[in-house]
């Protein structure tokens, strides 16, 4: 697969602590930031990472079926947690709900990446950030537009240069 040149700036100029991935459907936001997730996996900070979906199903179908097949590894099973990536510990975590803040409390991680984060409870989304402790830490999401009312578009888009994203 090859990136347009819209990709390809996407993912040449995803080196902020956020970098989030806002288009319409079929915009090419999950391959670009697909390609960074896969960098950073080679060439992050040291230490685990995390994948982020509604469910572990929607995992399975919007992150890993594509990484895996860029990467040329055999897909994990669907049931699969966790595995291992370039020497590092992946986690696979659903938030369908307030609850799943549960899952991430006490994590340390060099990065997470996070599928359509416009799905995502922000209580999750908060505690997630509070996670990515190590230096150099990095939080990649992709989303769909979902209107000017949003949390993710009131507290951290339209306040990015305010939060030194």
């Amino acid at each position: 697969m090859e990136l347009s040149q819209k990709q390809l700036m996407s993912f040449q100029q995803a080196d902020a602590p956020f970098c989030i991935w806002i288009g319409a459907v079929r915009s090419g936001k999950t391959y670009s930031s697909i390609f960074k997730l896969i960098d950073l996996l080679k060439n992050g900070p040291p230490g685990d990472c995390m994948l982020i979906g509604v469910t572990r199903d929607s995992i399975q179908r919007n992150i890993l079926t594509e990484l895996f097949r860029f990467l040329g590894f055999g897909l994990p099973p669907s049931k699969t947690t966790e595995t291992k990536l370039y020497g590092r510990n992946v986690y696979f975590v659903g938030a369908s709900d307030e609850s799943a803040v549960r899952r991430i409390q006490g994590s340390t991680l060099a990065f997470a990446y996070v599928d359509e984060a416009t799905c995502i409870p922000a209580p999750f989304w908060r505690m997630l950030i509070s996670r990515l402790s190590v230096p150099k830490a990095q939080l990649l999401a992709t989303c769909n537009p979902e209107g000017p009312a949003h949390w993710l578009k009131k507290e951290y888009i339209d306040r990015a240069s305010a939060l030194k994203l």
